[in-house]
């Protein structure tokens, strides 16, 4: 973790991604910023993080162990998700583990400092209650999910991740997010170009058959 001495750049980021509006307490006095490596964790499961953090560029994944060790991946984020708001900031030992899925820089306010502000915050209580909320919905739709072919979920991540019909998500992040293995993601990816739905081109991924995907991910919805 590196941290950035940057004010104006940290406004900046508040202000492109509207974080003030979480709260009612002036978050630009409180904040600094703080960047992060691909595969270097923001919270450790089992251990509260000293911050609330705002992901406010690059993508990190949420996830556990079940009880043989697997990696299971609860969600990733994207900019502008707050993390650490369901157990830290209550002093509760987190159950998931956080890290970066590719070089992160986040919005951190110091909970030692200011964890009380935060929980006297009546603006902010209700975005958490919101977000609590959205992730209780989103634990089901993953136990749900993890029942469902592993084409269905590809075939959904992959439109809910194009750009421009173009996917180009790195694969070993992708298998992590879907709970399958690296190799099993090879093989239904190799299965979809026999099909003819996507083709491969030097920047990913072009998705040539969008409602051939569409059915299957329809499986999801």
């Amino acid at each position: 973790m590196k941290i950035i001495h940057d004010s104006q750049r940290l406004a900046e980021y508040i202000d492109t991604f509207d974080l003030q509006g979480y709260m009612d307490s002036d978050l630009l006095s409180m904040a600094s910023l703080q960047k992060f490596d691909k595969e270097e964790h923001l919270i450790y499961a089992e251990t509260p993080s000293d911050y609330l953090y705002f992901l406010v560029e690059g993508t990190v994944m949420v996830y556990s162990f079940s009880s043989d060790t697997q990696t299971i991946c609860i969600d990733y984020a994207q900019p502008a998700s707050p993390l650490g708001e369901a157990s830290s900031l209550w002093e509760l030992i987190p159950k998931s583990s956080v890290k970066a899925a590719s070089t992160c820089i986040c919005v951190c306010v110091p909970l030692n400092r200011y964890r009380t502000t935060l929980q006297q915050d009546v603006r902010f209580l209700q975005t958490v209650c919101q977000l609590l909320s959205y992730r209780l919905n989103a634990g089901i739709n993953l136990a749900n999910a993890l029942n469902t072919p592993v084409e269905a979920r590809l075939a959904k991540f992959m439109l809910a991740n194009q750009e421009n019909e173009r996917f180009s998500f790195q694969l070993t992040t992708c298998a992590a997010i879907l709970n399958v293995s690296y190799r099993h993601l090879l093989r239904t990816i190799n299965n979809f170009r026999e099909e003819k739905w996507i083709e491969r081109d030097k920047k990913g991924y072009i998705l040539s058959d969008i409602a051939a995907l569409e059915s299957l991910a329809e499986n999801l919805s």
